[in-house]
This record gives structure tokens, C-alpha cells and sequence, in this order.
């Protein structure tokens, strides 16, 4: 059997990137599912915001521990040898954080034109975990002065 086509129905070479785009990058919601796609875009901005401040902490962190008050300070475990390691750890946790948040963004988008919620998972457990973890670390350095 024949199939005809059209001129104007020949598959372009980017057919499957505008299907993959439509699909996954720009979906069409409906009136019913806008206040979900909404709460789902201020989640992300909560991700986003969370990573801001672990990296605006890291950046502080660097900043302040490199600054000190004597003029030799102590080469081998002071604030001016800790501070620039601390403060890449809260930069990378914040990398992490917006990883995490984009993926779990992307996934419950997908989920949502499918007419499904993920609730919970992974993501927020690890990031709750990888919070105290850091917080608990940046203590232990004060307190070891």
C-alpha cells in the first residue's frame, strides 16, 4: 500500500527537536491546570532562591575568613587556610540545590501533562540532608577556634 504525502508534510531534519520541545520545554495548560502550573513555577523559585542564599553564604564565608587581624596567621588550620575550601563547598551545595530543583521541576511538569503529582521524593529529603550536613560542618570549624 501507498502512503501520499503532501509537499508541505515532508519530515524536516528538526521534526524531532520541536516534538521534544512542545512536549518537555513549552506545554499548553489548560484553565483547569494553570493554579498547579503556577504553584509548580513558585517551587522552583523557592529552588532557585535556597541556592542563592548557600551561595551568597559561600561567598561571604570566603570573604570574611580571609580577612584577618594579625599578620601571620596560622598556615596550617586557621580561619585564612579554611575559609576558601568552606566556601567552595556552599557554592557547589548551591550548584547542587538548583540541579536537584531543576530536575524535580522538569519531572513533575511531565508528570502534570500527564495528569499525575509526584509528592515528596527524594530531592527534598537530600537537600534537607545535605543542609545539615554543610550547617553542621561550618559549626564544627567555629568551634574548633
Amino acid at each position: 500500500m501507498r502512503r501520499y504525502r503532501l509537499a508541505r508534510q515532508t519530515p524536516k531534519w528538526h521534526g524531532g527537536i520541536v516534538k521534544w520541545w512542545q512536549r518537555q520545554i513549552s506545554v499548553k495548560v489548560d484553565v483547569k491546570g494553570r493554579r498547579d502550573h503556577l504553584a509548580l513555577e513558585r517551587t522552583f523559585l523557592g529552588y532557585i532562591r535556597t541556592s542563592l542564599a548557600f551561595s551568597m553564604l559561600g561567598v561571604l564565608i570566603t570573604q570574611l575568613f580571609r580577612l584577618q587581624h594579625t599578620y601571620f596567621p596560622d598556615e596550617t588550620f586557621g580561619f585564612y587556610v579554611v575559609g576558601i575550601p568552606l566556601g567552595t563547598i556552599f557554592i557547589f551545595a548551591a550548584i547542587v540545590i538548583v540541579l536537584i530543583g531543576a530536575f524535580r521541576f522538569w519531572r513533575q511538569q511531565s508528570a502534570m501533562g500527564r495528569g499525575k503529582v509526584w509528592a515528596g521524593g527524594w530531592e527534598i529529603n537530600t537537600i534537607m540532608v545535605g543542609s545539615i550536613l554543610v550547617s553542621t560542618g561550618l559549626f564544627a570549624v567555629f568551634l574548633r577556634f
